[in-house]
């Protein structure tokens, strides 16, 4: 019992570290809380690894433990969306109401997966053992390796789409019609840029791009007009490439105009340094939020600027 305790608890740790990186990478610039987070791996692992030992022994008392881990978890959800939501006056570009929404949930189930992993590890072992008869040693390799490879398992599932893998990121050229005007690619009318020195930092340093519905999609139209979804793929070049402007500079903040011509998102944004395949890279790698999904699925069998059926 006392093996496949820490076995357990260590296979539900390791899935939360496995998942740490994946964190930081759709999430950037997101306080990791390192201690914290691991801590409440600890606490979840844990519960994972006693539940199967104290079913077996009719202990069915636990699972009041596992409720009110549940609601402490919540709670975890709660204090980190209010945290990400109190930030908010600080960023130069904000994450908006779904992103923190799609942040706290995040680590919410994280916690979850910890609870699972490590309750499958012990799970197994005790199968192993009533079912086969197998030596102590290779029950235990088995059923650590069956807890790594359902960690593996909820990474992959739990790894969001990408912006990348629903809509194509181009350059489009940043121009000024009717002197003050700002035009992206074909669209103008984006904003008004009064000041010349403004236009001439958006000529000089400023990146045009377009981000077009792979497959003129409607459905994936859809995902890119959600507001929340725009506003995430603005903080997440914002994170990860900085934004050129001072707070009382409201110039530059980053606007996304959706063009009816081909229901594209045209985007001008000045990042620190100008470099045209970062900013790229950081729009393909913004994740798709939950709230964005689902959008005009009635016109999923029609392409755009094609009517009828595609």
């Amino acid at each position: 019992m006392d093996k496949i305790f820490f076995i357990g608890l260590a296979i539900g740790l390791t899935s939360r570290i496995i998942m740490l990186n994946l964190d930081q990478e759709q999430y950037p610039t997101q306080p990791n809380m390192l201690l914290s987070q691991l801590v409440l791996a600890f606490v979840a692992s844990s519960l994972g690894a006693l539940l199967v030992p104290a079913l077996i022994e009719r202990s069915y008392t636990s699972i009041t433990f596992l409720s009110l881990a549940a609601e402490q978890f919540r709670q975890v959800r709660a204090n980190r969306r209010n945290t990400l939501q109190n930030l908010e006056d600080l960023q130069l570009v904000t994450r908006g109401n779904s992103f923190i929404e799609e942040i706290a949930r995040t680590y919410e189930v994280r916690n979850y997966m910890c609870i699972i992993t490590s309750c499958l590890t012990v799970g197994m072992f005790y199968l192993i053992k009533a079912e086969l008869n197998m030596a102590e040693t290779s029950n235990l390799i088995l059923s650590s390796a069956s807890g790594l490879i359902l960690a593996f398992l909820l990474k992959k599932v739990l790894r969001r789409q990408s912006i990348g893998d629903i809509a194509d990121v181009v350059p489009a050229e940043i121009s000024f019609v009717n002197g003050s005007i700002m035009k992206i690619g074909e669209l103008q009318g984006i904003t008004n840029i009064g000041l010349e020195v403004d236009r001439e930092r958006y000529l000089n340093k400023g990146i045009g791009i377009e981000i077009i519905p792979k497959d003129k999609n409607y459905t994936n139209a859809g995902i890119l007009f959600d507001p929340g979804q725009r506003q995430a793929i603005m903080y997440n070049l914002y994170s990860r490439l900085g934004l050129y402007r001072e707070f009382n500079e409201p110039a530059f903040v980053p606007l996304p105009r959706r063009n009816p011509q081909n229901e594209s998102i045209m985007v001008a944004y000045i990042p620190m340094e100008k470099d045209l395949d970062k900013v790229i890279e950081a729009v393909k790698s913004c994740p798709i939020l939950a709230s964005a999904k689902g959008k005009n699925l009635s016109l999923k069998n029609y392409t755009i600027g094609k009517k009828g059926s595609a």
